[in-house]
C-alpha cells in the first residue's frame, strides 16, 4: 500500500486549464478540471480561475463536506503566502488554511 504523497500547493499548481472568463467564455459545458488536494488535512479538489466571472478566485470542492468550508467553497479574496509554502490567506479578517497538492493516488 502506497502512502499518500503531498507537497505544499502553489497558485500555479491549481490553475484551471479549462477555465472560462467573461472575456473568453468556454463553448462546452464540461466540468472544470480541479486538482486533488488536502485542505487542513481534509481531502478535496481545488482550482484557481475566473470560473466564468471577471476575476480569479479559488474554488474548493469536498465529498464528504469539510467541517468548516462545507461541500463547496470559493472566494476571490485569497493570496498564497510567499514565506509559508502551502498557506493560503483569505478574506478580510486574517483567516487561512493549509493547502497540500496530492501528487499520487494510492
Amino acid at each position: 500500500m502506497n502512502e499518500l504523497k503531498t507537497r505544499p500547493a502553489t497558485e500555479e499548481d491549481l490553475i484551471i486549464q479549462n477555465d472560462s472568463h467573461m472575456l473568453k467564455p468556454r463553448t462546452d459545458s464540461s466540468p472544470y478540471i480541479l486538482q486533488d488536494v488536502l485542505v487542513d488535512g481534509h481531502r478535496g479538489k481545488a482550482g484557481v480561475g475566473a470560473l466564468g466571472t471577471w476575476s480569479d478566485r479559488i474554488l474548493m470542492v469536498f465529498d464528504p463536506p469539510h467541517p468548516k468550508y462545507g461541500a463547496e467553497w470559493a472566494t476571490k479574496y485569497f493570496i498564497f503566502d510567499e514565506n509559508k509554502p502551502g498557506l493560503v490567506r483569505w478574506g478580510h479578517f486574517g483567516e487561512s488554511f493549509n493547502l497540500e497538492l496530492i501528487e499520487n493516488q494510492s
